[in-house]
């Protein structure tokens, strides 16, 4: 980084009380996890919860897992380079988990069939060799996707406190965190997975409000609106037309990947679904979870286009324009680190150490989910089936 950009990034009211913030949060995560571990005492309580898990803590689960970090930052950054036209992704996100939810389309007959993992299917319905083939696509293709969780998350440490990503701070954090949700994902499986998530819904839901009600007092609800519109034009507003960035094409795009494979057939979601006490229970959890899968896009895309009203329009973030947007020195920048930037400079003191550990918790409880799933896919599907093996004569009532 040259030095006008390690200097913009460095002016954040990040503090050390808000590092005791987050530090006693992750502390009270890894007790949590660490004090259900003697409930796991079956592989169907290990990956599914028992099977007995309710609507409500369903819901909560859902979310806090699907609205991990990546998600929070790349909605984020959809919303600060396409305006209010980015809202389309949450309405049909929304719309289709509660189409899922009615219909109990591929969800509901999953659970019947009381599947621990989606490659346990596979051999119901064809052989022992697609599970073990299948497996292995699913854990690569899962694997390589939390690749891509680590830089995400990094930068948005760095955007909101200023720390440098050039020395050995960040890669140590990183470790730590992920070594945190390894050690109580590991010892409780779902259920400290589950009940952390809880945990991290109710922090992430409470810090998500604080930020937009703070966005909405800094700016003003007109100016964001106005900012957009001379900005963007209709562009900012409408994702049907080509000069939004996004088109007839993406939006049809959306209703598979954010729609039908993000509620239905994504393993981390489909894990919720068969981890619920029965059939209805799952019908109510994608039914409310309608909700939390529309706020999980439209409330990051909101942030995103603060960000770029801030940007755009504030005196005080003149040094942050040659950064972000185009025609104003610096170009090729990552506007991903736009929201984090945003936040950094926008909430005060204490205030910010509860986001950043809603965020936090959004990158944890993401981390824990893909932990468990694509080790129960490797252990269950690949290792145990490969071997002929069947840890399902240890999984307990169903």
């Amino acid at each position: 980084m040259n030095q006008d950009v390690t200097q913009a990034l460095s002016h954040t009211n990040f503090s050390i009380v808000d590092v005791t913030i987050v530090v006693f949060y992750l502390l009270i995560s890894l007790l949590i996890g660490l004090m259900v571990r003697r409930y796991a005492r079956n592989m169907a309580a290990y990956i599914g919860a028992g099977r007995k898990v309710g609507t409500w803590l369903g819901v909560a689960t859902m979310m806090g897992t699907e609205m991990g970090l990546i998600t929070v930052m790349y909605s984020a950054q959809k919303g600060f380079t396409g305006g209010f036209a980015a809202f389309h992704i949450a309405v049909i996100a929304g719309v289709t988990t509660l189409l899922i939810g009615v219909s109990g389309f591929i969800v509901v007959p999953l659970r019947k069939l009381k599947v621990l993992t989606i490659p346990e299917y596979y051999e119901k319905r064809f052989d022992r060799k697609t599970r073990v083939l299948g497996g292995i696509m699913l854990a690569f293709a899962g694997i390589l996707n939390m690749g891509l969780f680590l830089k995400v998350g990094s930068i948005f440490l760095v955007g909101i406190t200023g720390l440098s990503n050039s020395g050995i701070a960040l890669p140590l954090i990183m470790i730590a965190l992920l070594a945190l949700v390894l050690i109580y994902t590991m010892c409780g499986g779902m259920i400290s997975v589950i009940l952390t998530d809880y945990v991290q819904f109710v922090v992430l839901s409470i810090g998500l409000l604080m930020v937009t009600i703070m966005a909405i007092i800094k700016l003003g609800w007109g100016h964001i609106f106005s900012t957009v519109a001379a900005g963007m034009g209709d562009a900012g507003f409408n994702p049907l037309i080509e000069e939004s960035g996004f088109g007839w094409s993406y939006v049809a795009w959306m209703f598979i990947t954010a729609g039908l494979v993000g509620s239905a057939v994504w393993p981390t979601a489909v894990a919720r679904a068969l981890a619920m006490k029965n059939t209805q229970a799952v019908r109510r959890n994608y039914m409310w979870s309608s909700i939390s899968f529309t706020v999980r896009f439209m409330i990051p895309n909101f942030l995103g286009i603060c960000a770029f009203v801030y940007i755009t329009a504030s005196p005080e973030a003149a040094d942050l324009k040659k950064l972000f947007l185009p025609g104003h020195g610096l170009e090729g920048f990552d506007n991903l680190y736009a929201m984090p930037v945003f936040l950094g400079r926008l909430i005060p003191p204490v205030f910010i150490g509860v986001i950043t550990a809603a965020m936090t918790a959004a990158f944890m409880s993401t981390h824990d989910s893909y932990f468990l799933c694509w080790s129960s896919v490797i252990t269950q599907d690949i290792i145990a089936r490969s071997a002929k093996m069947d840890f399902r004569k240890n999984a307990g009532s169903p």
